[in-house]
């Protein structure tokens, strides 16, 4: 080869060179490495019926934005914290939230009467760990007839959770006097204050009063919940938005997964992020509770259907929902996108089994 044809063909090489990268960098397969603008994440509404961040598994909700979770899976989510279950699904009919943290026995009611076409989609903390406390005076749950008992509000999930426990423990609601006080913090201080003489709250509520002598637990979590042993709450998407934004619901879903298999594996994790959210708290009760959850977190989404299926059973004996029409679960409940989540990064094998094949 000459001289000549040899500088032809380097130059021929360079030309084609010079194409490729033309072309990677007009499809976007090229970024600079500085300046370059960080990818745009997508904004997504989240409802949580407390403030501030609650003191169990579903703080999950808040620290996966705090720890970074949700960018990571490419959103920016505005944690929208309101006064319970009802501003909430308002809120999710009108399209101003995206993601709403609610009861479990609303989706299937509102389901089941065409009222709002919803569907949980995996749930961040099955269980409230709610527990009675009382005056000290009070030595048994049959002692509350006649007193003044303090909830949310009239309906709000605590109120109707209480319901259902007094109603195996052969008590009527109609037997108490039912006042709407507001936040669990704000329960705990009527009854410490001897306002009320009684209320339900959760355990991460009771570790900052629980020193105080004018408290104590009239039932506690575990007989709470065997009395009541539903799957309390879920987070739960209109039809729409999981038709129209399936990639988005599932990048949120991805973000509790893995959130919450980093907080089951790292006690120091969580311990560190709530102590930074909760300064009202000290962490040695911080780590008793994590002790609590241990076997509580959503590391495979908390969506067991036969949990829900009992669930919905149970919610049918009762007589708040005996004139709503009988649904199956698949009507409320969606899997697809805990599924495709759970395909993708394995099933967790220590808790929380899905109870159905992954495929």
């Amino acid at each position: 080869m000459t001289t000549m044809s040899r500088r032809r063909s380097a130059r021929a090489v360079w030309v084609m060179v010079l194409a490729v990268v033309c072309l990677a960098w007009v499809a976007g397969l090229l970024v600079p490495q500085e300046g370059a603008a960080a990818p745009r994440l997508i904004r997504l509404r989240l409802g949580v019926a407390s403030t501030p961040v609650a003191l169990l598994p579903n703080s999950v909700l808040w620290l996966a934005k705090d720890l970074g979770f949700y960018e990571r899976e490419g959103l920016d989510v505005d944690v929208v914290e309101v006064q319970g279950t009802p501003p909430i699904l308002t809120a999710l009919r009108t399209g101003e939230l995206d993601i709403g943290n609610v009861a479990t026995e609303e989706v299937i009611r509102l389901v089941a009467t065409r009222s709002l076409d919803l569907r949980a989609i995996h749930s961040p903390d099955a269980r409230l760990y709610f527990q009675i406390v009382s005056r000290p005076d009070l030595s048994a749950v049959a002692d509350l007839r006649g007193r003044t008992y303090a909830v949310a509000r009239l309906g709000s999930l605590d109120y109707s959770l209480t319901e259902l426990v007094l109603a195996q423990h052969g008590i009527g609601a109609n037997e108490l006097r039912f006042v709407g006080v507001g936040a669990p913090s704000v329960r705990a201080q009527a009854v410490v204050a001897g306002r009320v003489d009684a209320t339900t709250f959760s355990v991460g509520t009771w570790m900052t009063v629980r020193t105080a002598r004018t408290i104590k637990v009239l039932l506690d979590h575990e007989a709470f919940h065997n009395a009541a042993p539903l799957v309390q709450k879920v987070n739960a998407v209109t039809l729409r938005t999981a038709r129209e934004r399936p990639e988005v619901v599932r990048a949120f879903t991805a973000a509790i997964v893995k959130a919450s298999r980093h907080f089951a594996e790292n006690k120091a994790a969580w311990v560190d992020a709530i102590a930074r959210r909760r300064t009202d708290i000290g962490r040695p009760e911080l780590g008793d509770l994590w002790d609590i959850y241990r076997t509580s977190w959503a590391v495979n989404g908390l969506m067991n259907l036969g949990e829900y299926v009992r669930t919905a059973d149970f919610l049918y004996q009762t007589d708040d929902f005996k004139q709503v029409p009988k649904i199956p679960v698949w009507d409320w409940a969606d899997t697809r996108f805990l599924d495709a989540v759970l395909k993708e990064i394995g099933v967790y094998g220590r808790f929380d089994s899905p109870g159905r094949q992954i495929r």
